[in-house]
């Protein structure tokens, strides 16, 4: 079984978790004051793991909750096991089971499940990116006016949050609109399948973007950090898009 393969069979594992526990009302307990995770958070984690440990026992894993190696040595696994916690407590469907490979540094391989929709967006280096296994292109919009983008917000938006509206500011001056789904991975793959035209976002985590990143270069997008320089998973800031609107966006969220 290829690398791609097992990203998919891990991605799905974990998204049957999510799937049996969803809309059941289940408690979150605290890891800040915005920041929920469940028991359902581990249990996904735990079945994605287990694939890949069945299958890769030798790689090394970074996942959100049981945390692990360095992303950027050797062959890694990074995984996100329930990307949209919030929504997950809420019984919003925008949730997500996400899985990427990188190899020194490189990303190989990235499946993100779509629990709810049964969407599944992957890609692997050099072979382009699908969705459900037909291939898909980010959109071919070049006028940030006609533009719509994505975002999120970070768990740390009371201290920051007249920053973070200043910079929403910037964007809905250039921009045609704003989206805010709540789940990072997602966010992405839409970029990808040319849903929406451009995403940003400062907060992020590796396993938040690993998969999704490649996910978008592999469908002809850009990825790159806020300062306009290729995206590294350390960053806390992301900028995906098209390509066409890619320096707009950079302009629109600087201070």
């Amino acid at each position: 079984m290829d690398d791609l393969q097992i990203a998919h069979e891990a991605a799905e594992a974990g998204a049957e978790v999510i799937r049996r526990h969803f809309g059941r009302g289940v408690e979150a307990e605290w890891k800040g004051e915005v920041d929920p995770v469940t028991a359902v958070d581990r249990e996904a984690e735990e079945a994605v793991l287990a694939v890949i440990r069945r299958r890769r026992p030798s790689d090394r894993i970074l996942a959100e909750e049981s945390g692990g190696d360095d992303w950027n040595e050797g062959r890694v696994w990074i995984v996100d096991p329930l990307d949209g916690t919030v929504n997950f407590v809420h019984g919003l469907p925008q949730v997500a089971t996400s899985v990427g490979l990188r190899s020194d540094g490189r990303g190989l391989v990235g499946v993100v499940a779509s629990v709810v929709n049964r969407e599944v967006f992957a890609a692997e280096s050099g072979n382009g990116a699908t969705l459900n296994g037909k291939p898909i292109h980010v959109s071919s919009e070049p006028t940030p006016s006609r533009a719509l983008v994505g975002t999120g917000f970070a768990y740390d938006r009371q201290q920051r949050a007249q920053e973070m509206a200043n910079t929403l500011a910037g964007v809905l001056r250039e921009f045609q609109g704003i989206r805010r789904i709540g789940s990072a991975a997602l966010d992405l793959c839409w970029v990808a399948a040319g849903r929406m035209d451009a995403y940003w976002e400062y907060g992020v985590r590796p396993w938040d973007t690993a998969a999704g990143a490649l996910i978008v270069a592999e469908a002809g997008g850009r990825v790159t950090a806020f300062d306009g320089m290729p995206y590294p998973l350390d960053d806390p800031g992301i900028v995906a898009t098209n390509g066409l609107v890619h320096d707009a966006l950079l302009r629109a969220i600087q201070p």
